[in-house]
């Protein structure tokens, strides 16, 4: 779930036609019957997911980790080990990531990646209220990966658009941050003309999440 309050997400939908294979239409109608869905649902579904982050997923090198395995990373680093790790990857990384995908890096192309990276994720949120953008992220790993998301989310921030983030609420399970964005009415319209995001519905999601793999 997810998108800025206050933007209509409603889209109109259209009749379109795909041949596809036999089996794959046997395999999504049993997909569709095991979710009480009906097979249109099922299958904008798995196009919202491949649109708004399926296919980033190879040209950013992520692969995908287990949440066990990433219990166990974090549970060995110390708390310095953590931060480091995470400073240096949202001073680096990350605005390498934003330049990748939207070519220039602006308030409102953070904002779109922040959409996307937090969409992998259990559930997520993202409201915009009082001149502030309010993001609550449910990872379900634990104490340490909150640490990590709150060190890289402040890294990206302040190195990108020299923004600092304040960490209302921080679990074991999840995070909640926020941080004010002065330029906002200038670029909500830069924001909505990149690749925009949809709501992503967050049930079924596997027990994972993806790290970005080295080149």
């Amino acid at each position: 779930m997810g998108f800025v309050s206050g933007h209509s997400t409603a889209r109109k939908t259209e009749t379109v036609s795909y041949r596809i294979r036999a089996d794959l239409k046997q395999a999504l109608e049993e997909e569709a019957r095991r979710l009480g869905i009906n097979p249109n649902a099922l299958v904008s579904q798995i196009f919202s997911r491949h649109i708004s982050w399926g296919r980033y997923v190879g040209q950013l090198k992520f692969i995908p980790v287990s949440k066990d395995f990433l219990r166990l990373v974090f549970e060995s680093l110390r708390q310095e080990q953590i931060e480091k790790i995470a400073k240096t990857l949202g001073e680096s990384a990350g605005p390498e990531e934003v330049l990748f995908l939207f070519q220039h890096i602006n308030p409102g192309t953070i904002l779109s990646f922040m959409d996307l990276w937090a969409s992998h994720f259990d559930a997520w949120d993202h409201k915009f209220d009082a001149g502030k953008h309010v993001f609550t992220i449910k990872h379900d790993v634990n104490e340490g990966f909150s640490q990590f998301t709150k060190e890289y989310i402040s890294s990206l921030l302040k190195s990108a658009v020299g923004t600092s983030a304040t960490f209302e609420a921080m679990s074991p399970n999840s995070v909640t941050f926020t941080f004010e964005d002065g330029l906002t009415s200038r670029n909500n319209n830069n924001r909505l003309n990149n690749k925009p995001l949809r709501d992503m519905s967050n049930n079924n999601k596997p027990n994972e999440v993806l790290l970005k793999s080295p080149a």
